[in-house]
């Protein structure tokens, strides 16, 4: 298989939330913006991230029928890696983010890690390597 360009979508249930967090919060650029259609395409470092709406994505697949949520563990995590994670913990902040974990050094791994959530409940990982 020979694959071109590789895309995260995530299937969200507010759509227009997590398209104001995607583009205001997290400062990703836009390549793609269809608002009336639920659907946005961001360039985030060399991945691209799209987000569309959970609901029109069951009806495609024909499976509407399961429940949308389901009480569990974290299924994902994007991850970004970043140059200065104390920078942008305070940008964040200053943003509104409530983190669910600071940022803490991870000297196993030679990293150092914040944890936060979008508007969904999608958790993401800000990286920075410790080397």
């Amino acid at each position: 298989m020979k694959v071109g360009l590789a895309y995260t979508r995530l299937l969200v249930n507010d759509w227009k939330a997590c398209f104001v967090f995607y583009k205001d919060v997290m400062g990703f650029d836009i390549t793609v913006e269809d608002e009336e259609g639920g659907y946005v395409e961001f360039k985030a470092g060399d991945m691209r991230l799209s987000l569309s709406q959970r609901q029109e994505m069951a009806q495609m697949i024909h499976n509407t029928h399961k429940p949308p949520h389901a009480e569990c563990q974290d299924a994902v995590v994007l991850v970004f890696t970043i140059h200065d994670l104390e920078e942008e913990y305070q940008q964040l902040r200053h943003k509104g983010v409530e983190f669910i974990a600071a940022p803490m050094n991870n000297p196993y791994y030679g990293i150092k890690t914040a944890y936060l959530r979008d508007p969904d409940g999608t958790l993401i990982g800000l990286y920075q390597s410790l080397v």
